[in-house]
């Protein structure tokens, strides 16, 4: 008992030791932070959405871009949305949460607007050049520029390359 009293009087009459840390604590290596969207690299698939468990990551798409929502309140920090996106859109920060009070206090939304058809202006779905390069080895470049083409200007084009196959053999025929 006296030895206890021993240790207690030591730290009073020590007075307070206080360790100060510095303004901000660094993040370890491999910490996982809030998910950070870039709206050049996203294709709008909705894939980060999809494989979501807690529905932290949200969508909805209108004819002339794709919104793309992120609760962080209700994220569980798996990095599965990236792992899984195909364009490679996704990041984690390397800073930690700000203390925040309420569900939705700390909701990011971003509008990803779609790229205009070469052609028409039509908005067209984004593809980046690494998911043309997955879906297609070699990529000439015909097919890089169809691929910034809406459904209905990239079906013209193909029918009209096909019209002089179709119609060039029987010109061929005739004398």
């Amino acid at each position: 008992m006296l030895r206890i009293l021993q240790v207690i009087n030591k730290n009073v009459a020590g007075g307070p030791v206080t360790v100060r840390l510095p303004a901000s604590v660094p993040a370890p290596p491999a910490y996982r932070g809030p998910v950070v969207l870039d709206p050049a690299r996203c294709l709008a698939c909705r894939i980060c959405a999809y494989v979501c468990v807690t529905a932290a990551i949200t969508t909805s798409e209108e004819a002339t871009a794709y919104t793309w929502a992120y609760e962080p309140a209700r994220c569980t920090f798996c990095a599965r949305c990236l792992e899984r996106c195909p364009g490679a859109a996704l990041t984690m920060a390397a800073d930690p949460l700000p203390s925040y009070t309420r569900v939705g206090e700390l909701a990011t939304r971003q509008r990803v607007p779609f790229p205009a058809c070469a052609d028409c202006g039509t908005p067209v779905r984004p593809a980046t050049q690494e998911l043309v390069l997955r879906a297609f080895e070699q990529v000439k470049e015909d097919t890089r520029e169809l691929m910034s083409l809406c459904e209905r200007c990239r079906r013209r084009r193909l029918q009209q390359s096909l019209l002089p196959i179709a119609f060039g053999k029987n010109e061929e025929k005739a004398p």
